[in-house]
């Protein structure tokens, strides 16, 4: 049973997440931790691992922004075929003229269910019904993947850091020729700040990917919801309003 809600509450999920981290990337901006690690990072990994976490975040808005209009376009059908249920044996000729938003994902899938089956009152399962919501399930998280790829990406450019950074820590080492405490001042430099780079970037990496993690795994879950929801609209409840009309 499809309970009511706001049809945009996967946004307002996103936007309450965000949010969250807007304040936080404003608090370490205004103790100059971010331009302290964007500074010190010559090899500009800090930057990339940022830059990479903005874009896929914004991708992360625009995919909340379209699972929320499926779910409105869900919502509409269901309302609709709840008030306007189809007659025996009209199911295909009421998809084509009667069914609101048949565009979206949800409505090319219950067209697909009435179009195989050609009577909304055969009960005997079909393996094409199955073969339909995975294509649905893959419509709606296929563009997840990026975001998973760019997730595991972010914690190899952090330990990639972590390399650069202890290298250009131990590679003074090798150039010192004498223990001068002027030389000696020097490499300690040196080493703070290749220790700084590996730092900085293991724990911007781990940072941004877990952070990126939780976004995409919330989108991940709404669009599981909308799949199940739709297939067990039509699949259960659409065929008892159907037969109520025999």
């Amino acid at each position: 049973m499809r309970h009511a809600k706001t049809p945009y509450t996967l946004v307002l999920q996103w936007l309450l997440l965000f949010g969250i981290l807007s304040f936080i990337s404003w608090l370490f901006w205004d103790q100059g931790l971010l331009q302290s690690a964007l500074l010190s990072d010559p090899s500009h990994i800090t930057l990339i691992i940022l830059l990479l976490f903005v874009l896929a975040t914004t991708h992360c808005a625009t995919r909340a922004l379209f699972l929320s209009h499926e779910n409105s376009a869900l919502d509409q059908i269901i309302q609709f075929t709840t008030a306007n249920p189809p007659g025996p044996g009209s199911n295909r000729w009421w998809i084509e003229n009667k069914l609101p938003v048949k565009d979206s994902l949800s409505g090319q899938f219950i067209a697909g269910i009435a179009a195989m089956r050609g009577s909304l009152q055969v009960h005997q399962p079909n393996q094409d019904s199955h073969l339909l919501a995975q294509v649905m399930a893959e419509r709606l998280r296929g563009q997840h993947e990026v975001g998973w790829f760019i997730c595991g990406l972010l914690v190899k450019l952090g330990l990639l850091g972590t390399v650069i950074g202890f290298v250009m820590m131990l590679a003074p080492v090798a150039e010192l020729k004498s223990f001068d405490l002027s030389d000696i001042q020097g490499l300690l430099q040196r080493m703070t700040t290749g220790m700084g780079v590996a730092l900085n970037t293991t724990l911007m990496g781990l940072s941004c990917s877990m952070l990126l993690g939780m976004q995409y795994l919330m989108l991940d879950r709404a669009a599981d919801r909308l799949v199940a929801e739709a297939v067990e609209f039509s699949e259960t409840r659409l065929l008892k309003v159907a037969d109520k009309e025999q």
